[in-house]
């Protein structure tokens, strides 16, 4: 009788942590996401981040575009961060982390129309890549370049082996 006591009491004291472990995860993990309205500026490839002039303060913000961001029209189809045009009103959906603004939706509202005899610029970048074939020498250089990995490659394997064959010997 006496076991079976100190096991129910060890139980409920196993839950009782278990339920008090849980509300405290439970508060570490709230998030607030906050929308802001604004007109986007510009997208900074190299930084991964959007810049818009928000309706209530005229100094821009920068928001963080991840992979987890989702970049829709106001239909909800997406829409490439390419194609926005400057001006274009935007919705934007964030979690503030430290001193950081991360988008995690950007909805894009319709495009703005150009004021009568106002020109709207569009700026576009081409890249273009053009391959020639390679000259004599930048074959034997590769070549030598592929014979030296190759030549590593099998002594990494001779290696490994010899260890193999010496644990085997060991035993």
């Amino acid at each position: 009788m006496k076991i079976n006591i100190e096991k129910i009491g060890a139980a409920l004291i196993a839950i009782g942590v278990c339920v008090c472990c849980t509300g405290v995860q439970a508060q570490g993990t709230a998030t607030v996401t906050t929308t802001s309205r604004g007109a986007f500026t510009e997208f900074v490839p190299g930084s991964e981040t959007v810049v818009v002039r928000s309706e209530t303060d005229p100094t821009p913000l920068r928001y963080v575009v991840t992979k987890q961001t989702t970049i829709v029209d106001e239909t909800g189809a997406p829409v490439a961060i390419e194609r926005i045009t400057p001006g274009s009103p935007l919705s934007v959906q964030y979690t503030t982390n430290a001193d950081r603004l991360i988008a995690s939706r950007i909805i894009v509202q319709h495009a703005p129309v150009a004021p009568p005899g106002r020109i709207v610029q569009q700026r576009t970048t081409t890249t273009t890549t053009t391959t020639a074939p390679l000259t004599h020498e930048e074959k034997e250089a590769l070549e030598h370049q592929q014979h030296q990995a190759k030549e590593k490659r099998e002594e990494a394997l001779e290696k490994a082996k010899d260890a193999i064959e010496d644990e085997d010997d060991d035993d």
